[in-house]
């Protein structure tokens, strides 16, 4: 029995240009609204965390994320291409989802190991 029964589309830039699409299942995806009113006016920013879980360690690799790379909450079929309307920032329009800003690697524990992304 899993833990986590999310899923999510990670879509990660290749050397050659290309967008690879990765669908992992079992992940945790979480929603952040944090508000402050710094600057005197209230400021809204969202964000996400996904944990991924040791079972899912071995279906993706995040140690190399570019600020290209994004994560949509679902299984996503879409082709991220360079052409108007199938670019990365359409699917952020049209899908939950957003650009990899932070990565912690908790693999190395002895107890739940596990990887939690930031995005948005």
């Amino acid at each position: 029995m899993a833990l986590f029964t999310d899923t999510v589309t990670v879509y990660q830039k290749q050397t050659n240009g290309t967008m690879l699409r990765t669908v992992v299942q079992g992940v945790q995806w979480s929603d952040v609204i944090d508000k402050s009113l710094a600057t005197g006016r209230m400021q809204v920013h969202k964000s996400a965390n996904i944990t991924f879980p040791e079972e899912t360690l071995g279906s993706i690799d995040l140690s190399s994320f570019t600020e290209e790379d994004a994560i949509f909450f679902g299984e996503l079929t879409d082709e991220v291409t360079t052409e108007k309307g199938h670019r990365i920032s359409d699917l952020l329009h049209a899908h939950k989802g957003g650009i990899i800003r932070s990565v912690n690697d908790n693999s190395n524990r002895d107890l739940l190991k596990h990887i939690k992304v930031v995005v948005y």
